[in-house]
């Protein structure tokens, strides 16, 4: 517990009351224990404090009453109050900026855990999961204690379901102080383009920024690619320690353009002539050859994808930039494995690969088909659909690059949300390629049946666009849902069948 007076100091209050009283003094007030702070009314407890933050759906000021039904006794709050908002015994307190005071509210109940770990944030289109999953990895392997909080889950100790990729920063500061506890002294953050729009991380300053790349998604947020951009920049302009680095991945033009943006800053720049690997063979994961500057080291990787092999060069970038010595990193690279929905190979039905992967985003699911093409002895089957109620124009997209990589397509939901998946998949249908065999069938699970039914001997089955996620989005409700888990059932199922006859 910490006092109200602690946790509030520094803070650049407005008005504030007491019931409907103004505070003049706040003496009386200072010692109350503060037990929690949350943003939600659902989490709050005896005497907790209820920040009534507006946010993109919701106005947190529409749930004051029930926060204080639940135990809260203050209030943090930016609209002015109106008398007949004045609530008997509660303290509402009017803050100039709520962004701001949500941060330092947080660093002062928590300790500044921030200033005790090493920080390292990741942001891109694609490659951030994989980049932030291997640097934890590795920074726990070489004996740094290290956290991860980003779109697969949040990692202390323990692992937490992750609610969106990055949280807002009352709950990384509650994670972090947790880690500090435990022992932990570095942690890998997934920076989304959201999050840095909204300035959800406001007071993070980061040792690490990192770049992975720029292509079409979110575009239902942002409106354009120059939004989108600049939204990304901001990890590296706002939130970037003064002796901070940088590490650019020049895989695409948007990391060539921020590269030169930030030439000030003296940014380490990977996949480029001077820092990058290449595929010497591929045989059960990868063997390259990776080039830094004037030397040449050879590695052999569990990891499936070609394109694990940029994000792979990004995290060594990271080390570089970190002044590790590169040849103790590399002796760890053999330990490394995809994360979990990034080319995951799930299981086999009658000599047929079944991988699972996150691709939802044109760039991402071209990686992972021209990543499974070397692969295939006969076919290369795509099951895929699109997420409702977010960027339309990547629709026709992806049905171009599916019919054009791809030799057989099943078209499906994906989080259709509040649209109708018939609608959705007719847009995709816009770009298919119609000599192409393709199939509708818009019940996810009756598409996987059907997909693993058909499988012969050297297919390729790839399932797109949910990876990690453990739910179907349909209608406002979050319905359990996994393709991992489901293939594996049809696949035992069929290995039954195929038995008892």
């Amino acid at each position: 517990m910490k006092t109200l007076g602690e946790i509030i100091k520094n803070l650049e209050i407005s008005k504030s009351y007491y019931g409907s009283q103004i505070i003049k003094n706040w003496g009386p007030y200072k010692g109350l224990k503060i037990r929690g702070i949350t943003e939600n009314s659902t989490e709050v407890k005896d005497n907790y404090i209820f920040i009534a933050r507006k946010g993109s759906s919701f106005n947190g000021e529409d749930f004051i009453e029930e926060a204080v039904k639940n135990g809260a006794i203050v209030i943090i709050r930016e609209s002015e109050l109106n008398p007949v908002e004045s609530i008997p015994g509660i303290i509402q307190i009017q803050v100039k900026n709520i962004k701001k005071a949500i941060s330092s509210i947080a660093f002062n109940f928590y300790e500044n855990p921030q200033e005790k770990l090493f920080l390292i944030g990741v942001t891109g289109t694609n490659g951030k999961t994989s980049v932030s999953f291997f640097t934890k990895t590795l920074f726990d392997l070489i004996g740094i204690k290290c956290g991860y909080i980003g779109t697969l889950f949040y990692e202390i100790d323990r692992i937490i379901p992750a609610k969106e990729t990055t949280p807002s920063i009352l709950y990384i500061t509650s994670l972090l102080k947790e880690m500090v506890e435990k022992g932990f002294k570095a942690c890998v953050i997934e920076v989304s383009s959201h999050a840095l729009h909204q300035d959800r991380i406001l007071g993070l300053l980061f040792d690490v920024a990192v770049f992975t790349n720029l292509s079409r998604d979110h575009l239902d947020y942002h409106e354009n690619m120059e939004n989108y951009y600049q939204a990304k920049k901001k990890l590296f302009t706002n939130y970037l320690k003064p002796t901070g680095k940088i590490v650019i991945s020049l895989e695409n033009e948007y990391g060539k353009r921020l590269a030169k943006e930030l030439k000030t800053l003296s940014p380490l720049c990977v996949n480029n002539n001077e820092i990058n690997a290449k595929v010497v063979n591929i045989k059960d994961g990868l063997n390259l050859k990776i080039k830094i500057k004037n030397k040449e080291y050879e590695s052999s990787v569990n990891l499936l994808g070609n394109y694990q092999i940029k994000n792979l060069i990004t995290t060594l970038g990271i080390f570089m930039a970190c002044e590790f010595e590169i040849k103790e990193i590399l002796k760890y690279l053999t330990f490394l494995k995809n994360p979990i929905g990034r080319l995951e190979l799930v299981g086999e039905y009658k000599g047929a690969k079944i991988f699972v992967d996150y691709a939802h985003t044109p760039s991402a699911l071209e990686e992972a088909l021209k990543s499974l093409i070397p692969l295939k002895q006969n076919k290369l089957i795509v099951v895929f659909g699109c997420g409702g109620n977010r960027d339309k124009g990547k629709r026709p997209i992806m049905g171009k690059i599916a019919s054009s990589l791809a030799d057989e397509i099943i078209l499906t939901s994906d989080n259709p949300r509040f649209e109708n998946p018939l609608e959705i998949i007719e847009d995709i249908k816009k770009g298919i390629n119609y000599k192409k065999p393709y199939k509708v069938i818009p019940d996810r699970k009756e598409a996987l049946k059907f997909s693993i039914n058909i499988l012969q001997k050297g297919d390729v089955l790839l399932v797109a666009g949910k990876g990690h996620e453990t739910y179907q989005e349909i209608q406002g409700k979050k319905i359990p849902f996994s393709d991992q888990e489901e293939i594996l059932k049809i696949i035992k199922g069929l290995n039954k069948n195929e038995c008892g006859n």
